[in-house]
């Protein structure tokens, strides 16, 4: 019998029904977002709905994205294909995504869904899903390495698809610094795993971590307040300088939950939306001169 997922990712396709003329629509859709997400959460467990509002020390156990497609950022297009994502690493939550995504839920194909006032359409799926989507257990994602029946890597590269910072010494942090990112990604794993890793992690990435490569760029999200966060997008890769084994596993199961749990500040509401980019084979002579 397969596992109950304890972690997910997905990704809706929307369509607005009518574009606003009127007024001027958001540059940045992630509250909206976050909204959206409460009330479908609340249309499958109200229960669950209200402890989600709730304030608590504890990383929210959810993602969400602002919304992705043409001009998002700056009006709409009437007939453009839009994305919106949304993540869980929590069991409950999770499962919960998962109902609400599903045929005649609040977020599943045919629903009609609102940002900002905007209606949209959620549209049928008949696409592969993306990287950026699936659904696992905590269990099934950290036992090939940490169990060594897979050989970790010494190099990662995490793609940073939505703005990322962290906030460090009271002052925001716009660049992935390893101990930021894979303190962040420490942080939420043992709020929510059913087994904890190393509080030692956080020293490994500080001390036996480098970037080794990066290509990145400064965006900029406007707050509620009026004011802008700054966070990087892009591709940064990672370095273990330590060959050790066992902290390559750890490293490299963080690394496969940054998909699920996002990374930095702000990601109930659109930024640190990011996922490992796995090494891609070297092409044979044989496929080169195909």
């Amino acid at each position: 019998m397969a596992s109950t997922p304890e972690l997910a990712a997905v990704v809706l396709h929307v369509r607005p029904h009518a574009v606003p003329t009127d007024r001027v629509l958001p540059r940045w859709w992630g509250r909206a977002a976050h909204a959206l997400f409460l009330r479908a959460m609340a249309a499958v467990d109200a229960g669950l709905a209200e402890r989600l509002h709730r304030p608590d020390d504890a990383p929210r156990p959810f993602t969400v994205s602002t919304l992705m497609g043409p001009r998002a950022h700056a009006g709409l297009q009437p007939d453009a294909i839009y994305r919106l994502r949304f993540t869980a690493y929590s069991a409950t939550v999770a499962q919960a995504l998962l109902a609400a995504v599903a045929p005649r839920g609040p977020l599943g194909p045919g629903a009609t869904i609102e940002l900002d006032g905007v209606p949209f359409a959620v549209l049928p799926r008949d696409d592969a899903p993306s990287p950026w989507e699936g659904a696992t257990t905590y269990p099934d994602l950290a036992g090939p390495w940490l169990t060594a029946r897979q050989t970790p890597p010494r190099h990662w590269t995490l793609r940073l698809a939505s703005p990322t910072t962290f906030r460090s010494g009271g002052v925001h942090v716009p660049f992935p610094l390893p101990a930021l990112v894979f303190g962040s990604l420490l942080q939420r794993w043992n709020a929510y795993a059913p087994i904890a890793l190393p509080d030692e992690t956080r020293r490994f990435a500080a001390q036996a971590m480098a970037v080794s490569r990066y290509r990145l760029q400064s965006r900029a999200v406007p707050l509620k307040s009026g004011g802008l966060r700054i966070g990087a997008v892009g591709e940064v890769t990672y370095r273990a300088l330590n060959p050790d084994r066992y902290w390559r596993s750890v490293i490299q199961v963080l690394v496969a939950f940054a998909r699920f749990a996002g990374v930095g500040g702000g990601t109930s509401f659109g930024l640190g939306q990011v996922r490992w980019s796995p090494p891609q084979p070297s092409p044979s002579a044989e496929d080169v001169s195909s």
